[in-house]
């Protein structure tokens, strides 16, 4: 049995920020803010520390933050399309309601992250560590894990068609009523536990391991005796 998350911890009395694109600076550090409704499209940073924060529906889209770290951060309905956090590293982080189309986050380290309702459509998390996380009711039509340690990962009610998982480490993960049309790189998800209350998307994983291992399923009737 997956143990809980911890959650964000979070003061009471966040103060109210408006940062700028233009007043973000490398190594800048983002303490227990409360920011609404914030434009930071295309904002580029290194080493940036985000510690304590509330972010809801700011717009993170085309973002470039190298080895950024996120401890204690919650982002509700937000935008990080297109944007890339590379070797970046997220602490109590949740995410929910939020736009992750073409994320990218190469060798990105999460513990006890948690993403809820969220859109993460050609997302790419290639080399990522994921050390506690947890996927729920996400899309993640052709998402990239390969290479990913996935181990103790949790992924409940998300789509995964044409999702790769091509030489992961999936020990220990979890995968519940998931949909897995098309998806690619599943023999790779050995020791994890695959659970669907649906007959159909139960045949989706036998007929995507099937073809992984170049076994043909066929119809019996096709092989009876004259």
């Amino acid at each position: 049995m997956n143990k809980k998350l911890a959650a964000p911890r979070l003061r009471n009395d966040l103060q109210r920020a408006t940062p700028s694109v233009d007043e973000i600076e490398d190594e800048d550090r983002l303490l227990d803010l409360e920011l609404e409704d914030v434009e930071l499209r295309d904002l580029e940073a290194e080493h940036l520390e985000i510690s304590g924060c509330r972010l809801t529906r700011c717009d993170l889209g085309g973002s470039e933050l190298e080895k950024a770290i996120l401890v204690d951060v919650v982002l509700d309905h937000c935008d990080l399309a297109n944007a890339r956090w590379s070797d970046a590293s997220a602490t109590r982080v949740q995410v929910s309601s939020s736009r992750l189309t073409g994320f990218a986050g190469p060798a990105l380290n999460l513990q006890h992250v948690a993403v809820r309702d969220s859109v993460l459509d050609f997302s790419s998390f290639r080399f990522a560590k994921f050390v506690r996380a947890e996927f729920t009711d996400c899309r993640l039509q052709s998402a990239d894990f390969v290479s990913a340690d996935l181990s103790g990962t949790v992924f409940r009610n998300c789509d995964l068609t044409g999702a790769e998982f091509s030489q992961v480490k999936a020990k220990g993960a979890v995968f519940v009523d998931c949909t897995w049309d098309g998806t690619r790189g599943i023999t790779s998800l050995g020791g994890a536990t695959i659970a669907n209350s649906s007959p159909i998307d139960a045949l989706a994983v036998t007929l995507a391991m099937a073809a992984a291992l170049g076994i043909t399923l066929g119809d019996p009737d096709d092989f009876s005796p004259n």
